[in-house]
């Protein structure tokens, strides 16, 4: 019962955050604080099997483009029938379809390739992601290289800045309780040593499926909420899904530390902050990015948390003058 009240304050305090937001803040802050909680989304996820687990993946783009294209494709079936009236509707319907693909598709890929470590891993998920991204771009129902809808038609816009925000709280939420659960204490018994993990009876390739089917399932939702960004306009292609998306959602969780789901979101916000803040030095705002985690690679290799998780002690001591438990 506590935990039901729990998730109707939190609902409640969405929607009304859906609706101050448009009151109060520009359509330019509303943007950035949507593409901060979409790049949470896909760090949080994708730290689930690099920092958790300790795989090495970077084909993740392939299945945020799964989950975007299943999306909009069950939205533009629905919205017709339904309406405008049911959009909620239609965009969970379209969430819980897109997170269903997008998991099928990463049971397909985890399957066979994670049977494999290190640099072998990174290389075939990799290529299993630009396979994916290839095969939607040769599909002529799709769009091609177009991108969907073709023609006149659009994505419905039902994704306002508070479904992106609730959807990044919602898989924060569910990701960290499965980190600190049994079974993510042995995820993490897999990325200290999976011989030793094997040896203490844990099935390592199914929990290392598991967790990558799970971080697929997060991603393919963060790829739904994208394509129905009220803010982003209503079209996606395949151009939106190459390895460079792979690379930054790799930036965020590296930026703030493998294994540290708040070290994610950090990441994740200061990754969609940082390229709109060098936006007005566009010729130069890449290699200022790009300085800017060289150096931050030299000073602090870890990340910006390592694998610890922020807490209230520790914001108290970046307080000047303050103590730990004194004054």
């Amino acid at each position: 019962m506590r935990r039901a009240l729990v998730w109707m304050g939190v609902l409640g305090l969405l929607v009304a955050f859906q609706f101050a937001a448009g009151a109060v803040l520009s359509e330019y802050v509303i943007r950035v604080v949507s593409m901060c909680a979409l790049n949470v989304m896909l760090a949080v996820a994708l730290n689930l099997v690099n920092g958790t687990t300790g795989q090495f993946s970077i084909g993740h783009a392939g299945f945020m483009a799964v989950g975007a294209y299943a999306g909009a494709i069950t939205s533009h079936a629905l919205d017709g029938r339904l309406g405008a009236s049911l959009g909620p509707v239609t965009l969970v319907i379209a969430c819980a379809a897109g997170a269903l693909a997008a998991g099928v598709a990463g049971v397909l890929v985890g399957a066979p390739s994670l049977r494999l470590r290190g640099d072998y891993l990174a290389i075939v998920t990799l290529g299993f992601g630009e396979i994916i991204r290839i095969s939607i771009e040769s599909i002529g129902v799709l769009g091609g290289s177009q991108g969907y809808p073709m023609g006149a038609d659009s994505i419905p816009p039902y994704a306002g800045v508070g479904w992106m925000v609730g959807g990044a709280v919602l898989v924060t939420v569910l990701l960290w309780h499965l980190t600190y659960s049994s079974y993510g204490r042995a995820l993490s018994a897999i990325r200290e040593d999976e011989i030793a993990a094997e040896a203490a009876g844990i099935p390592t390739t199914r929990y290392k499926v598991l967790a990558f089917t799970v971080s697929a399932m997060a991603t393919g939702l963060a790829g739904v909420l994208f394509a129905h960004d009220a803010t982003g306009g209503q079209h996606i292609d395949p151009a939106g899904f190459n390895l460079n998306r792979s690379v930054d959602m790799l930036v965020m969780i590296i930026f703030g530390g493998l294994g540290s789901l708040s070290g994610a979101v950090l990441g994740g916000i200061f990754v969609a902050v940082s390229l709109e803040a060098l936006r007005e030095f566009q010729g130069y705002r890449l290699i200022a990015y790009a300085l800017l985690l060289v150096g931050l690679m030299l000073l602090r290799p870890q990340g910006l948390l390592g694998t610890r998780e922020l807490s209230v002690s520790m914001l108290k001591r970046l307080v000047p003058g303050r103590r730990e438990g004194g004054a």
